[in-house]
């Protein structure tokens, strides 16, 4: 479906008099959000709960590329005004007049694929990896140091946790986090600063040094406990097929199903997990990480209607 693209370009066009420069770069960030959403539009039309989620996970990205241009200082802030008026035409006009269904078992058909490694890119990832990992270990560096603070002060020490999970090839790596559980009264309980670390992630932004490392990937499945990588060895046929990749921080499996409670949803999940092992590619990896911050969203707001 190519009409968010073309909404983006006649929306960019309004901005052309801030010059060639601003007018490509405000095009191309429209762009990026609008190739992070493309094979999701007809969940997102279906439903308006992913439509508030799209719409806030879209404002989050053109935040994150506005720091971005203030940080190199190649682009003016106005640069942003076109993702921004698109993201406004969307919620106010286009996801009130498109509704259609769609068949979210596209997402996991791997039919006729080869689950070989694709060894190219796989060399190619771990460079963009340990450059992606670094920048973003410096943008999130401010707000990395400002959690661990607030923990400090709230909870004591310790302020990071390491968790034995599962690799690439079945081998086993400390994975940090954020602590977020405390014990009171002889139980574990989940710390106030957990309450909102948890819901968006921002207990695993500590990963990022796993991808530096070389432990872990921007994108992949997630790495399991020991014990879920044997629940699932023993119940879910080619499982195993999943440590043909480095995990990752996102993933395809992440972004597209729920948290899993039962053996048959997390099979469903796996096949997720062996969608990306089959299809890793440049393409699909930066839709995975531009597409995260409306994953996340959908978590809060379905968060919302359970309470």
């Amino acid at each position: 479906m190519n009409l968010y693209y073309v909404v983006d370009l006649f929306c960019a066009l309004a901005f052309f008099w801030l010059g060639p420069l601003d007018f490509f770069t405000g095009l191309g960030l429209s762009l990026l959000i609008s190739f992070s959403m493309r094979g999701y539009e007809g969940i997102v039309l279906s439903n308006k709960k992913r439509q508030k989620a799209s719409t806030l996970g879209s404002a989050a990205l053109v935040c994150f590329f506005l720091l971005v241009i203030l940080l190199i200082r190649r682009s003016s802030i106005l640069s942003v005004m076109p993702a921004t008026v698109t993201i406004f035409f969307r919620h106010a006009i286009l996801f009130r007049l498109g509704h259609f269904n769609f068949d979210e078992s596209q997402l996991i058909d791997i039919e006729g694929l080869s689950l070989e490694e694709i060894r190219t890119y796989d060399r190619l990832k771990r460079l963009l990896d340990v450059l992606v990992g670094s920048l973003f270990f410096i943008i999130f560096s401010p707000l990395l140091i400002l959690i661990g603070l607030i923990s400090l002060i709230t909870g004591g020490r310790q302020v990071f946790i390491s968790q034995d999970r599962v690799g690439k090839n079945g081998l086993l790596f400390k994975m940090y986090k954020f602590r977020t559980y405390g014990t009171r009264d002889g139980r574990n309980e989940i710390t106030i600063l957990g309450r909102v670390l948890r819901p968006l992630r921002l207990d695993e932004l500590p990963q990022i040094v796993n991808i530096i490392k070389g432990d872990m990937s921007l994108v992949g499945p997630r790495p399991e406990l020991p014990s879920f990588h044997r629940l699932g060895i023993d119940n879910i046929p080619d499982y195993s097929l999943r440590l043909l990749v480095r995990p990752g921080l996102t993933g395809w499996a992440q972004i597209n199903y729920k948290y899993t409670v039962t053996v048959e949803e997390y099979r469903i999940k796996t096949a997720y997990d062996l969608y990306y092992v089959a299809r890793r590619s440049f393409c699909l990896d930066l839709k995975c990480l531009l597409k995260t911050p409306y994953a996340l969203a959908v978590t809060v707001f379905e968060r919302e209607n359970d309470q």
